[in-house]
């Protein structure tokens, strides 16, 4: 696994020319043969407070890969599952609470944000930081500094058996995130379906509410309301917005999901204020998950 494409670098063996101080040759045990020219440059700029951001393309490219070939299980695991995870209650409680397109926000921005700029800019000072937690921890084990070697040798370096065994546990995890992320996605899709006729009754009720307070009486129709025939206030899921003696009914069609055709959404005004009209929102047809909030 080639980690820092370019010919400008040049690799040595931990035996090579490469200076390192005696905490340093703890770190080259730890990192191993492979690139090793590259990560004992990184780690004494980061040691001289000069390299704590820089560029790693194999984190940004195939962070969970890397990771894992660095022997970083703990890391991994963190962004492997726990990040999607915590990502995804923040985005259903961000879409229930506000709406759909928050919900993609909340989950995609820290996402990307994380996976595409800050490992990338932080790898190499977060593999430094690994190497050296497990350098300084064998030291305070033995003195030798054979012994320290060898053993920072055998725990470190990086992972073939996990290159061998990762796509199956990639398919596996694939397979379990599918079975949950198909049907979140098509409650999400079928949710902003769902918006779209709450968008469009909006003229609707704001027709209503200004016919209530010029005349103290609810429209008995679309036409007494000065809206066009409640047909042709439709959208790409939404059929038709009615007014039915000032109650508003958002009928679902067209390019609707299934479960959503000829489903009804009403809004309901309640004339107990004379100055005004409050609205409520309920639908006896189409399930509460897929619901605005303000409509459950």
């Amino acid at each position: 696994m080639s980690e820092q494409p370019g010919s400008d670098s040049i690799y040595r063996a931990p035996s090579s020319d490469t200076t390192f101080n005696p905490q340093g040759d703890l770190l080259a045990s730890y990192v191993g043969p492979k690139n090793a020219d590259y990560y004992a440059n990184k780690f004494e700029q980061i040691k001289s407070g000069g390299g704590s951001i820089s560029w790693h393309w194999p984190a940004f490219f195939v962070a969970s890969f890397w990771l894992l070939y660095r022997k970083m299980w703990l890391n991994a695991f963190l962004y492997w599952i726990v990040l999607p995870v915590a990502l995804s209650v923040l985005s259903v409680v961000a879409t229930m609470s506000i709406s759909p397109e928050a919900g993609a926000i909340v989950y995609y921005g820290p996402y990307l944000l994380i996976a595409f700029i800050l490992l990338p800019m932080f790898a190499n000072r977060l593999y430094y930081r690994h190497a050296q937690a497990k350098a300084d921890k064998v030291a305070s084990i033995t003195s030798s500094a054979e012994q320290q070697a060898a053993e920072l040798s055998r725990i470190g370096g990086t992972s073939n058996v996990v290159l061998i065994v990762i796509p199956f546990v990639l398919v596996f995890v694939l397979g379990i995130l599918a079975a949950i992320a198909i049907p979140a996605y098509q409650d999400y899709t079928i949710r902003a379906q769902v918006y779209e006729g709450v968008n469009l009754s909006g003229g609707a009720k704001a027709a209503v509410s200004e016919f209530y307070l010029d005349r103290g009486e609810l429209p008995a129709d679309n036409t007494m309301a000065g809206l066009s025939p409640a047909d042709q206030i439709s959208g790409a899921y939404t059929n038709s917005v009615a007014v039915q003696h000032g109650v508003i009914v958002v009928t679902y069609g067209n390019e609707a999901h299934a479960i959503l055709q000829d489903q009804d959404l009403v809004m309901e005004p309640d004339t107990t204020e004379s100055d005004r009209l409050q609205w409520s929102c309920y639908s006896s047809t189409i399930a509460r998950k897929h619901l605005p909030a303000a409509c459950r």
